[in-house]
């Protein structure tokens, strides 16, 4: 396994584009991040978020690099809704007690405005917090303050380890 990856990565290294060798450090650094326990997925780690957590808010930061475009140089949907789901669910989880864990049941993404450049940060704040469920509003913003989309999620209460 290591041959062939070692082979496939000079392959890449040796005809890759500008962006590709961009996104290729950024994965490689991703799983870094992973194995030094900085990120808690390979996901979120191979996307560079950085969690900030308050009351009842969590906030979650990426960079808008070649590796989050879709084929119109613009951020993925997908990638805009993994980032407000990471912040809305962070802040589920957080706000539940020791044993107990959240898990996205619905997630309603309106997009408003694609992000070009620079970061996009998602902020999730509670809106409902049951016994059983969560509810939980996110909006994702680009560096100018501009709302790239607006989100709700709802999130059911499980216990760990069943």
């Amino acid at each position: 396994m290591k041959e062939e990856l070692t082979e496939l990565l000079k392959e890449c290294i040796e005809n890759g584009s500008e962006a590709d060798l961009n996104v290729l450090k950024q994965m490689l650094e991703g799983v870094r991040r992973k194995q030094n326990s900085e990120n808690g997925s390979y996901i979120g780690a191979a996307l560079a978020m950085e969690k900030k957590s308050g009351d009842n808010i969590c906030e979650v930061t990426i960079p808008i690099t070649p590796l989050t475009y879709n084929s119109l140089e613009i951020v993925h949907g997908g990638i805009t809704a993994t980032l407000v789901d990471t912040a809305m669910g962070t802040l589920a989880n957080q706000l539940l007690p020791e044993g107990f864990g959240a898990v996205t049941t619905n997630l309603n993404v309106h997009y408003l405005a694609p992000g070009r450049q620079g970061n996009l940060t998602a902020r999730g704040t509670l809106v409902h917090k049951g016994s059983k469920t969560l509810v939980i509003d996110g909006k994702v913003f680009s560096d100018d303050g501009k709302t790239v989309a607006h989100s709700t999620g709802s999130f059911f209460v499980v216990k760990k380890g069943q």
